[in-house]
């Protein structure tokens, strides 16, 4: 799912007066909780730093560049540092599309917050916990868990 059409569906469904930015803002606060808490918790979203390593002739000339992995490091697989005003609408949210309708239900959960409709927001943010909490779940059992060392035992 992309910006767009969560922002489409979402407004579909709950017309309300908040802007587009402030939307897209959500939606990063969101892929931002998303990838701290869930992305970054699995092996597969983790590589070795590489470190580039030059091969010198006799007379210190450079004769190739070899890239070589430092496996006492690792980095995440991809930086993700939210959306913002310049970001493109029609740039892929982080979520897996079988769980979209999390994003649906977070800008729903949102607009019913900032309107101060406190009995529609109690009930859109448990939907949306509900979805949101079924998408960690599945993440987790599909992706194997980062391992840490242990010192000292």
């Amino acid at each position: 799912m992309t910006i767009e059409q969560a922002i489409d569906r979402a407004d579909r469904l709950r017309p309300n007066p908040y802007t587009i930015t402030e939307k897209v803002k959500w939606l990063s606060e969101l892929d931002l909780q998303v990838y701290s808490e869930v992305i970054l918790m699995a092996d597969s979203n983790w590589k070795y730093r590489t470190i580039e390593e030059e091969v010198k002739d006799g007379e210190g000339n450079v004769v190739e560049v070899k890239t070589i992995e430092d496996k006492t490091t690792k980095i995440p697989a991809f930086e993700f540092d939210g959306y913002d005003e310049t970001t493109s609408l029609g740039t892929k949210l982080l979520i897996d599309d079988i769980y979209a309708n999390t994003y649906v239900d977070y800008l729903i959960s949102k607009y019913d917050l900032y309107s101060r409709e406190i009995n529609a927001y109690n009930n859109s943010a448990l939907v949306f916990n509900n979805e949101y909490q079924s998408f960690c779940a599945w993440y987790r059992r599909n992706n194997k868990p980062i391992t840490r060392r242990v010192r000292g035992i």
